[in-house]
């Protein structure tokens, strides 16, 4: 017999004593203030000696690589297409401008769009001298010599050692690109190594409206050599490391990118990005890359390229050979499909026109429409039909109320269908059909650059909200505003279902092993929440198609409610179908004589069960 547990006093005093010797410990171990003053001197002395030791290392890598004769300061050329500045320190491209672009602010719509400037891009090449010096080409002084010809402007960055020197040789054309030859003499005179460390930092700037959008479709992307697809993660930061020569690596932005490729390719390279801190409005996000250079006769003799290009599809596809028009993230599969050779074809034809944008995604909308009625038409006529035979497939539930009697409920059901000739799942298919078309869209407004900045009715940009009515920023998941365009959006959602009559759908009645109806009538009403949600802080572009496509499906189904199908066509078809002879289809008739063995194996338990009793 299992005794009562009795108060045990030892066991408390255990745990006192215990705790005593606990906060005896901690007492004990806490630093004095003295000390706590003295750790913090030890720290900030620590700090002290590793940038002391930083600039010793640096000092003596200046001292190997003395300039050469002439003035070390910073060039700054251009082109029709681009403001370059090289900066003397570390020979490197320290600041380029897209000339024909501009940084979003509220403040000054002409503000200058840069995808460097000011240390926010370090190219550095590293290697041990022979005496273990750390020799970092960021830290080098480069002394810069420019030629310019009827095609090219070519900068030559040189720093000089006893017995060897470097150079960066830059050549600037008509486009936006940028050669880069890194040279080298006498090297195996001043390091031992055999290959030199590349790696590249760069800060991307914040230059677009939608600030979440930004970082979503930002990240690092590569090509391996003998491919022509691209690789990348998306969703947050990424990290990668490959062993494969890569030809190509793109710091990718919204609608920028900066690209470094090398006519041998890249070989044991580290990449990734980082999201910027939610305070930092400066910058959207950190990118990092790694590689080694090889040594050639024990010299330096590599080609590069730096591109700093919009991301333009049709642009960059005669660009160059190299696929950065993959960049642009249009989707995979057929979205991608979708959005290449339907989308964007149709609305460049339509935008050609000289129409405002907003109107080119308005005439957009109804060729999409046009392509669609089909669908919407046989959807709608399963809809209506469904709805005439609601008073049979009520009769059939008051028939068979018992729970044993489902299985025969279900082969009543069936056989109203059929014999009207309507699939109760055909109604789902269209809808199905038209799910890559929202994906595929989803991914276009946000991606595509001939929308950037361009202002319609409530927007100033139709690749980011519309923020015209201002909330407060406590309110959850809102972000301060409410899209006038994703508004609307919701209130013809809502018309629409009342006109097309798609919430009489779930008050069919309830068949064994279909969805619950009340449960989807529900999710119809909470649907428009969650779109809300996600449009408000989305492109006003994918809003305002949106828009359009529902208010367009309130005419459409009216039509066809009125003129093409209305109750008596409805009563018509039935009966016509009714009369026609019925040919059972292999799948019908298998399902027919798995419903009838599912019954006589009910019946047969139900007996069993009737004679234990």
């Amino acid at each position: 017999m299992q005794q009562e547990k009795k108060f045990d006093f030892n066991q408390v005093v255990a745990f006192v004593l215990m705790g005593l010797l606990l906060f005896g410990v901690m007492y004990w171990n806490t630093p004095s203030e003295e000390e706590v003053e003295k750790q913090k001197q030890e720290l900030v002395q620590k700090e002290k000696n590793a940038e002391a030791k930083k600039a010793a290392n640096v000092q003596q890598a200046q001292n190997v690589f003395q300039p050469v004769t002439g003035d070390a300061k910073d060039i700054e050329v251009s082109n029709e297409k681009i403001n370059v500045k090289f900066a003397a320190k570390g020979g490197q491209i320290d600041a380029v401008q897209l000339k024909d672009y501009t940084s979003y602010d509220k403040h000054d719509k002409n503000t200058p769009l840069y995808l460097a400037k000011d240390g926010s891009n370090s190219f550095n090449l590293s290697f041990k001298t022979k005496n273990g010096v750390q020799i970092n080409t960021k830290d080098l002084v480069f002394v810069p010599a420019v030629q310019k010809n009827s095609a090219n402007t070519i900068i030559t960055m040189t720093a000089q050692a006893q017995g060897g020197q470097i150079q960066y040789i830059y050549t600037l054309g008509n486009s936006y690109g940028i050669d880069l030859e890194v040279k080298s003499q006498g090297l195996s005179n001043i390091t031992a190594d055999n290959k030199v460390g590349l790696s590249w930092l760069m800060d991307g700037f914040s230059t677009e409206k939608g600030k979440d959008q930004e970082k979503y479709w930002a990240h690092t992307y590569f090509q391996f050599k003998e491919s022509k697809d691209i690789e990348y993660e998306l969703f947050g930061s990424d990290e990668w490391e490959e062993t494969e020569a890569i030809s190509w690596v793109a710091n990718k932005q919204q609608f920028f990118s900066t690209i470094l490729s090398s006519d041998e390719g890249f070989k044991n390279t580290k990449g990734g990005s980082l999201n910027a801190d939610e305070e930092d409005a400066k910058f959207s996000k950190h990118y990092s890359f790694t590689s080694e250079l090889e040594l050639k006769n024990a010299e330096l003799n590599h080609k590069l390229t730096f591109d700093f290009v919009p991301l333009d599809f049709d642009f960059l596809k005669d660009y160059n050979d190299k696929g950065f028009q993959n960049l642009i993230d249009f989707g995979w599969g057929i979205f991608g499909m979708l959005n290449k050779y339907f989308f964007l074809p149709v609305f460049k034809f339509l935008a050609n026109f000289g129409i405002e944008l907003g109107w080119a995604i308005f005439l957009l909308t109804i060729v999409v429409k046009l392509v669609l009625s089909p669908i919407m038409y046989k959807q709608y006529r399963q809809s209506a039909l469904m709805k005439v035979l609601r008073p049979e497939l009520n009769e059939i539930n008051e028939k068979y109320k018992d729970s044993k009697d489902a299985m025969k409920k279900q082969q009543a059901t069936m056989e109203i269908y059929r014999n009207a000739g309507v699939n109760p799942l055909a109604g789902c298919l269209p809808a199905l059909l038209q799910i890559p078309i929202f994906y595929a869209l989803f991914r276009f407004f946000p991606n595509l650059i001939d929308l950037r900045g361009v202002p319609f009715l409530f927007a100033e940009d139709l690749t980011a909200f519309d923020d015209i009515i201002q909330i407060p920023d406590w309110i959850p998941l809102l972000n301060g505003h409410l899209s006038i365009f994703a508004m609307l959006y919701i209130v013809a959602m809502m018309v629409y279902f009342k006109v097309s009559g798609s919430m009489d759908n779930f008050q069919m009645p309830q068949q064994e092993g279909m969805p619950n109806m009340e449960f989807m009538k529900y999710m119809m009403y909470i649907m428009p929440v969650f779109f809300f949600v996600f449009l408000n802080n989305y492109a006003s572009g994918l809003s305002w198609y949106y828009l359009v496509s529902n208010a367009l499906n309130v005419f459409i189904v009216l039509y066809i409610k009125k003129v093409m199908i209305n109750e008596s066509k409805v009563h018509q078809i039935l009966e016509a179908n009714k009369a026609k002879p019925k040919k059972e289809g292999k799948f019908a008739s298998r399902m027919q004589d798995m419903m009838k063995k599912a019954q006589e194996m009910q019946e047969q338990q139900e007996q069993i069960k009737k004679n234990r009793k």
